[in-house]
């Protein structure tokens, strides 16, 4: 039996208690590729439909962070328009930014999620009670995630994921569904 299966609640128990949800940005809120033009910037490409999944958590009182090892203005631009409760960039150690954030605002790891795609998010999604990743993961991120996506990265992915924690979340209720 998987280490992480036997101390890892289900996805669904843990999207239940789900209060804080962090995000690595490249290969989970973007397609994972640089574009890079003639002078030099370089360009990502988000997805308004994951964009609109973060407001929805975020509508619903969950606190939603970012933590990459990259740092761009485009990713700062991004997030300030989603609202995103904040944003870590040129991050090399993940997990020790997120339990900072994590202390700060007084949560259990029973009550925290993240979703990563590589090596970097390993150790975060060792912790997080709702660990994500996504189909194109090394293996030994699929056995230490308790959900693994089925959209693609920057096209659905988070989206895909921000359903699922609001569909397991008390209180919630679709707007799309609401009488």
């Amino acid at each position: 039996m998987d280490q992480f299966a036997e101390r890892q609640p289900t996805a669904a128990q843990a999207a239940a208690q789900i209060k804080l949800m962090g995000f690595d940005v490249d290969g989970t809120l973007t397609d994972g590729g640089l574009y890079f033009g003639n002078e030099g910037e370089v360009m990502k490409r988000f997805s308004v439909f994951d964009g609109q999944g973060l407001r929805l958590l975020m509508d619903h009182g969950i606190k939603v962070i970012w933590i990459t090892a990259r740092s761009s203005t485009i990713v700062e631009k991004r997030a300030k328009d989603l609202g995103i409760y904040q944003l870590v960039q040129g991050c090399k150690t993940k997990l020790q930014a997120y339990d900072e954030i994590r202390q700060l605002l007084g949560l259990d790891w029973s009550e925290c999620g993240f979703f990563g795609d590589d090596w970097p998010d390993y150790p975060v999604l060792q912790q997080v009670a709702l660990a994500a990743t996504t189909q194109h993961s090394p293996a030994a991120m699929k056995n230490a995630a308790n959900w693994i996506n089925t959209r693609p990265p920057g096209d659905g992915a988070a989206r895909e994921l921000c359903d699922f924690i609001l569909s397991h979340q008390a209180g919630y209720q679709n707007p799309w569904e609401a009488s």
